[in-house]
């Protein structure tokens, strides 16, 4: 587990309260406003908040007017929870085969980092690429992630590359290679043991290989399945209410406390997946909220 490392990117991420915080990606509630997003999201217990920004019409995107980032700030604050990510979709663009294309998609991810500090987030998520090829990314993509993280870092604010199939974070040794080569206390990695276990990847392991680099977390329950063609990843979790998966819930919190982990756990509910049959939003994040009250108590939710 990680020593002065740790320390050092604990410090990078202005994080003065110990431990973790628990949050909620809004995304769970991506068929409503963000004014009754984020209503929902206070009255089941949580805080904090992770805007889901990966498409327009979302709860934030980068064509965003300055006033309407403002209401996003507003509306947070008036429903008592602080802004402490944005999940923006950006950053597939810097493996494509042509330059220009490259630079097009460091102008969209300057967007979303310039939304992403309009709103309050400290923190947004990019992509490292489109596919698995380590050698693709390194080659093309760590140049412009780089320059991103740069930019990021001008705003105030890090990057983080999410565990997700389809790229090579799906790879924790991958993953952590790219933190290394792109070698920016403002760029780092969003653990999402979920989307690894998923894959049948030892998220355990991940976390020992990933840790000094994890700047943001996502926890979801379930077990690995098969779908098929389905229209999404074949290979992945099926999504469960908490603790009725088989992920190992108490060993991540566990594990991230005692790793010196002071960010933010963002509880990701994918009730929008018919397949996983699944209570409806509101219902499904606050037994969420009261699963997680062992680690995070309702009476002291995070500021």
């Amino acid at each position: 587990m990680p020593g002065a490392g740790a320390a050092h990117l604990q410090e990078s991420l202005n994080v003065t309260e110990p431990g973790p915080k628990l949050s909620v990606c809004s995304i769970a509630l991506r068929d409503k406003s963000a004014a009754e997003a984020f209503r929902i999201v206070a009255e089941a217990g949580y805080r904090n908040v992770e805007v889901f920004a990966s498409v327009p019409g979302t709860h934030a995107f980068r064509d965003m007017a300055g006033a309407e980032r403002a209401r996003i700030r507003d509306l947070a604050g008036r429903n008592g929870l602080r802004i402490c990510a944005m999940a923006g979709s950006v950053g597939a663009g810097f493996t494509a085969d042509s330059e220009a294309e490259r630079e097009d998609e460091l102008s969209r991810v300057k967007m979303d980092i310039d939304l992403a500090a309009d709103i309050g987030a400290p923190l947004a998520r990019v992509g490292p690429g489109a596919g698995e090829d380590i050698d693709k990314v390194m080659s093309r993509a760590a140049p412009y992630l780089r320059r991103a993280a740069a930019y990021a870092e001008q705003k105030r604010l890090r990057l983080g590359i999410e565990n997700h199939g389809g790229s090579i974070t799906v790879n924790p040794d991958h993953a952590a290679a790219l933190c290394r080569e792109v070698g920016s206390s403002s760029f780092g990695i969003i653990y999402d043991p979920g989307n690894l276990f998923g894959r049948q990847v030892d998220y355990k392991r991940g976390l020992d290989v990933m840790s000094g680099h994890i700047v943001h977390v996502h926890l979801k329950d379930g077990y690995p399945h098969y779908f098929g063609n389905d229209g999404f990843a074949p290979q992945r979790l099926a999504c469960t209410l908490f603790g009725e998966g088989k992920l190992d819930i108490p060993w991540i919190i566990e594990r991230l406390t005692a790793s010196g982990y002071g960010g933010y756990i963002s509880v990701e509910y994918e009730g929008w997946h018919p397949e996983y049959n699944l209570p409806e939003a509101g219902q499904g994040l606050a037994m969420t909220r009261r699963y997680m009250a062992r680690w995070f108590p309702l009476e002291q939710a995070a500021p």
